[in-house]
């Protein structure tokens, strides 16, 4: 056997020790044998090469030439050491000495391989023994090596390898056990690894989310304490890194998963990570789930929550009613500081709530909480206009005025007695309290985790209405929000009109060019067959297809970005849309040589898909009324859609 040691490295001394130095090195190596277990040929052949190699260097003239090899050897293939050769009898004794030196993978790979046909050994033998043996404490060795060098799924695999090899050779059932529990303890290490990898790194990050389910599950759920050997607090502290490097679309599977299991904590976090989604992707659709998701854990003290979520959707009336709700005094008194409007007060809170804890805990989101911006967003507008239009016929119900004895229920006897015997009820009891008492309560409580889920997360609400109020700017006045303007079908404001050239303007002595058309039936076939084509092109791209390129040919290039970033927003996030557009009506309304306008009616519905094809969100189908600019810079070139606008 060659092992990849020179005389120097296996006894263990320095290239310039003195003769002396070696023998006493040698000695105390005698002396400090590896441990307990290995049989005595085991021990008498590492004490054997060791006293070679001792005898050798002590030799000045021997010592002298296979310095010069060494060097010379060294300088010719650089980071390769030369190798001695074992005889086969002393084999066991050289992986000892190997590990020793600092190379336990190297020597675990030695002792494995040594167990395998054709060269295994006899059942039962003592070279068995001291194999599996060394098999075990090399393979914990370079564990804690790699857990040490923060390679942390390395030293997961190679301490799976030492494990498997300990099973189907039925030994060293406690070297085994001890294997077993340091992966156990390298699960959190693990998951941190592989989750913090580049996002193009799939197949890795992949097995860290199952990883991370696996750690949850051992632990009993999000707020479980089965694991004596990770406290809450431990957790805590490494979930919300953890989240840190996981993406929005990662963390609401991982959540929605761990709801449907009845998990309360998972529940709250999905409702965020869907607020998040909706919010920076421009997808109503996602913060109504999430406003679904909140409303089953009333009694957590979500109020202040729904109400930023009511307020993305459009239902401002709802909004203040649920802001007032979820109020104390003192957040009632700040929200009345933020202008003489209530909605300015629930304008500010959700900002700031947006910011704080909502959009900071994703890999892949740089949104900005700009309430401005995101209502002036097509797809919210055009979510917003059908919100309203099914309010109006009946379709979904009205926001009906919250009173103040739907505040807080009256308990029964038993829940008076047990209210008053828990810690928890001061919470309730004592609305007087300002924010900083409160998140002191809150995390007093979290500390000593005495209390039941639902009192809990009422601790939680508390603590999180308090951070965000206190985050707040107290002295900055908003100004009444204005009003959403009503626009139409995905895309953002139209650009400026496109204008002609003065070479390309009519004559004025001519028919007054804007006058509706009946000599050009050709134009208005052609344009309509333009925007079918549009619409058709449009759809296949946002349902995933590549044709940017025929876009580009019916379009203006801003709409055609509109689209193509569209569909990429989707993309990220593993999504697709499925819209259908069909033409009921399509009027000129004004026609010349390079430009003409239409008013178009279009029936139209939009349903959204996930990776697997599987409808998240379907909205019946809507009549659309638009106006369609259409330009061309010269009669004899084909026409091109420039502009459109929402008829109010």
């Amino acid at each position: 056997m060659e092992l990849p040691l020179d005389h120097f490295r296996l006894l263990g001394v320095s290239p310039v020790v003195a003769s002396d130095g070696v023998l006493r090195t040698l000695q105390q190596r005698l002396d400090r044998p590896p441990g307990p277990g290995f049989s005595q040929g085991a021990l008498t052949a590492r004490a054997e090469l060791l006293e070679l190699s001792a005898n050798f260097l002590a030799d000045v003239e021997r010592r002298q030439n296979y310095e010069r090899l060494v060097t010379e050897q060294t300088n010719e293939t650089a980071g390769i050491f030369p190798a001695l050769d074992v005889p086969s009898n002393l084999e066991v004794g050289g992986l000892i000495l190997l590990m020793e030196s600092g190379q336990a993978i190297e020597a675990f790979e030695g002792a494995r391989k040594a167990l395998q046909p054709p060269q295994a050994p006899a059942l039962g033998s003592s070279r068995e023994l001291d194999l599996s043996l060394l098999a075990a404490l090399a393979c914990q060795q370079g564990g804690s090596e790699r857990k040490h060098e923060r390679h942390y799924e390395t030293a997961a695999l190679l301490l799976q390898q030492g494990i498997q090899l300990l099973q189907r050779m039925g030994q060293q059932l406690e070297r085994r056990l001890a294997l077993e529990a340091d992966l156990q303890a390298l699960l959190p290490y693990r998951v941190l690894d592989l989750l913090s990898r580049p996002l193009i790194e799939s197949l890795q990050r992949e097995l860290g989310l199952e990883l991370l389910q696996e750690l949850i599950s051992r632990r009993g759920g999000l707020d479980g304490e089965l694991d004596p050997n990770f406290s809450q607090e431990a957790f805590q502290a490494f979930f919300q890194q953890i989240r840190n490097f996981l993406t929005v679309q990662e963390q609401i599977d991982l959540f929605l998963s761990m709801a449907e299991a009845g998990s309360v904590t998972a529940d709250f976090l999905s409702a965020y990570a869907l607020t998040a989604s909706g919010f920076a992707q421009r997808k109503p659709e996602r913060i109504e789930a999430a406003l679904e998701r909140l409303k089953t854990l009333h009694e957590v003290g979500v109020e202040p929550e729904i109400a930023c979520l009511q307020l993305l959707l459009g239902n401002t009336k709802a909004a203040e009613l649920h802001f007032q709700r979820g109020s104390d005094p003192e957040l009632e008194h700040w929200a009345k500081e933020q202008g003489d409007d209530p909605l300015a007060g629930v304008c500010a809170y959700c900002r700031d709530w947006l910011e704080r804890q909502v959009l900071a805990c994703y890999r892949d989101l740089e949104a900005d909480p700009d309430l401005e911006a995101y209502f002036a967003d097509r797809d919210v507008q055009a979510y917003v206009e059908r919100s309203d239009r099914r309010r109006l016929h009946g379709l979904e119900p009205q926001h009906e005025p919250i009173t103040n004895f739907e505040f807080i229920p009256t308990p029964s006897a038993v829940e008076l007695e047990e209210l008053l015997d828990n810690p928890a009820a001061e919470i309730k009891k004592s609305p007087q309290l300002n924010l900083q008492e409160r998140l002191q309560q809150a995390k007093t409580w979290w500390e000593t985790r005495r209390w039941s889920r639902n009192q809990r997360w009422l601790v939680i609400g508390l603590a999180m209405v308090a951070t965000s109020a206190i985050g707040l700017n107290l002295g900055r006045k908003q100004e009444q929000a204005p009003a959403i303007p009503k626009e139409a079908l995905l895309l953002p404001p139209p650009p400026v009109a496109v204008l002609p050239s003065a070479e390309q303007l009519p004559n004025p002595e001519s028919p007054n060019p804007e006058s509706p058309s009946t000599e050009s039936p050709s134009a208005e076939q052609a344009t309509r067959e333009v925007l079918e084509q549009w619409l058709k092109a449009k759809a296949d791209l946002l349902a995933g297809g590549n044709n940017q390129a025929i876009l580009s040919k019916l379009a203006s290039a801003q709409l055609v970005n509109n689209v193509v970033d569209n569909r990429a927003a989707d993309a990220s996030q593993g999504l697709s849309q499925r819209v259908t557009a069909k033409i009921e009506k399509f009027n000129v309304v004004s026609n010349s040589p390079i430009r003409l306008e239409a008013q178009v009616e279009i029936l139209y519905s939009e349903d959204l898909l996930d990776a697997k094809g599987k409808a998240l969100k379907q909205d019946a189908a809507i009549t659309i009324n638009n106006t369609y600019v259409f330009v061309r810079p010269d009669p004899k070139q084909a026409w091109q859609l420039a502009d459109f606008r929402s008829i109010n």
